[in-house]
């Protein structure tokens, strides 16, 4: 969260600061934390973290023009009201195929019609070991603290991660806003949440590394497990 500062851009490929044009970037302040909406202004977590990732990433670099690029994503409409009115495939939006540069980008969202059977069933036909969000109890990949989490969710990470949640209630007291459209601050609704009970040790482990060392693919003759959070509906993202 930007604290009169210029924007910081970063080498995708590297992940190096890289400099920017401080002539046309003016110090700016944001300090404020997502917060609970469809509109990507005020749930900004979406846009400037995810989408605005990709889109640039795209703009910017010269290896693009004068390419064909398909951007694959994994959005299904059955996961929200929104999503299920997007297109299979379509122009993107860092599309300028009769531009100056040539870029010809196509956004394909090759899963958008499957259901979560189809999903756990390509899993467990090629072997796949289950995420660690699912195998957690979370009902979706999302992030470990999104803004949409409910209460037991929020409950969860208190028991299991004691202290996690200390920054973004501090960031609420100085902002004098809450994620929450209900005013309630994220240590409130924890409370009224009954947490999960973990099983997956090895999963719970991987939570606390920078890297990911766990397996991706079955041991050959091992059984297919379906996690806990599939077809869980617990709210851990947007809906």
């Amino acid at each position: 969260m930007r604290n009169n500062r210029i924007p910081v851009l970063q080498d995708g490929e590297n992940v190096n600061k890289l400099e920017r044009d401080k002539t046309r970037a003016k110090p700016a302040t944001r300090l404020k934390f997502p917060q609970v909406s469809a509109n990507l202004q005020t749930r900004w977590c979406s846009s400037a973290l995810k989408i605005d990732v990709g889109r640039r990433a795209l703009n910017n670099q010269a290896r693009f023009h004068h390419k064909k690029v398909l951007f694959i994503t994994g959005e299904r409409r059955e996961e929200s009201a929104n999503r299920a009115k997007y297109n299979q495939l379509e122009k993107h939006t860092s599309d300028c195929r009769d531009g100056r540069y040539g870029r010809h980008v196509d956004a394909w969202r090759p899963v958008l019609s499957w259901t979560e059977e189809q999903v756990w069933a390509i899993f467990e036909r090629n072997n796949v070991i289950s995420p660690v969000p699912y195998r957690l109890g979370w009902g979706r990949s999302s992030c470990m603290k999104c803004i949409f989490n409910d209460a037991t969710i929020w409950a969860t990470i208190n028991k299991y991660f004691p202290g996690e949640l200390d920054a973004l209630n501090d960031y609420e007291l100085s902002f004098g806003t809450t994620i929450s459209r209900n005013k309630k601050s994220i240590m409130e609704i924890a409370q009224f949440g009954v947490p999960m009970e973990i099983d997956d040790l090895e999963a719970l482990q991987q939570v606390t590394k920078r890297e990911y060392d766990l397996p991706v693919f079955l041991e050959p003759g091992a059984a297919w497990i379906r996690p806990a959070g599939a077809f869980i509906k617990s709210s851990c993202g947007p809906s």
